[in-house]
């Protein structure tokens, strides 16, 4: 069996917002960080355009353990003067935004593809492009990697629950409890699959 690793990263700040099945004027977030959010960062990081191929991403496993769980907050925008789909217009729109305030996440990437993980690791080091959390209003409070985070060998359950009990961690799994949608195939398109998921909390036992 091939070893494998796991790269780290904390997105953290005071407003973020992970959404999965926003649609029109209504713009949804997720409790914790999203699969298409954290490859969206790492494209930015990389400086990988919408309408690039994605598909080197897709042997990564994602993990994410809540370290502190956020807010859930909604902001309503009001946008005037705005043609509607049939040509008729214009019109005044309200939209919802919900978003988390003051979370602060823990994210694994695993991968036997270790350059890969070098790859992303010195990208979010030296980003191409401006990091955000889900939103380019959502700045990161910190960056996704201090100078002593590298590449650990073991799975995401090592590196994620061992030394948290307590802590809520969403893991993706073949025999997961629930799907999101929110697996990129296009940026561009927006095209996504579902994913399946796991919720569990590290005991004790495992600390």
């Amino acid at each position: 069996m091939s070893e494998v690793y796991t790269l780290l990263l904390r997105l953290e700040g005071p407003m973020q917002s992970w959404g999965y099945r926003s649609r029109f004027d209504y713009r949804d977030t997720a409790l914790e960080p999203t699969r298409s959010g954290v490859i969206g960062l790492i494209c930015a990081a990389m400086g990988i355009a919408r309408g690039e191929d994605i598909t080197r991403f897709d042997g990564l496993r994602m993990g994410v353990r809540v370290d502190k769980e956020g807010r859930p907050e909604c902001d309503y925008h009001t946008a005037l003067d705005v043609i509607k789909a049939d040509g008729g217009g214009p019109d005044t729109v309200v939209s919802r935004r919900d978003y988390l305030a003051d979370a602060s996440f823990t994210v694994g990437l695993k991968s036997s593809n270790r350059q890969l993980l070098e790859e992303v690791e010195a990208a979010l080091r030296n980003p191409k492009w401006f990091l955000y959390l889900g939103r380019k209003a959502f700045p990161l409070a910190r960056p996704p990697l201090d100078a002593s985070d590298s590449i650990r060998l073991g799975d995401l359950e090592q590196h994620l629950l061992y030394g948290f009990a307590g802590k809520r961690i969403v893991l993706e799994s073949l025999d997961g409890e629930r799907t999101q949608h929110d697996w990129p195939l296009s940026f561009d398109k927006r095209r996504f699959r579902p994913r399946s998921v796991k919720t569990v909390f590290a005991t004790e036992g495992e600390s």
